[in-house]
């Protein structure tokens, strides 16, 4: 088992493009939310397959995309 730090990716829109960050990096370039999503997740599940922990973080987009959601009590 690696170390408890976990190993993050992040997908975000910039202007009419799609991102993929890793380690603060920018991997590549996507033309849809899926593509890097897909891409996203497959280098997660490789590195998951290893040992390591990993998460995905997928920046919302949209006019909403910065308005709070109330979380639901219950």
């Amino acid at each position: 088992m690696h170390s408890t730090h976990t190993e993050r990716f992040v997908v975000f829109q910039v202007q009419n493009e799609w991102l993929v960050t890793y380690k603060d990096r920018t991997q590549i370039l996507y033309p849809t939310r899926e593509e890097a999503e897909t891409s996203a997740f497959n280098a997660a599940d490789a590195l998951a397959s290893q040992g390591y922990a990993v998460s995905v973080l997928i920046m919302p987009d949209g006019p909403d995309a910065n308005e709070q959601h109330p979380i639901p009590s219950g």
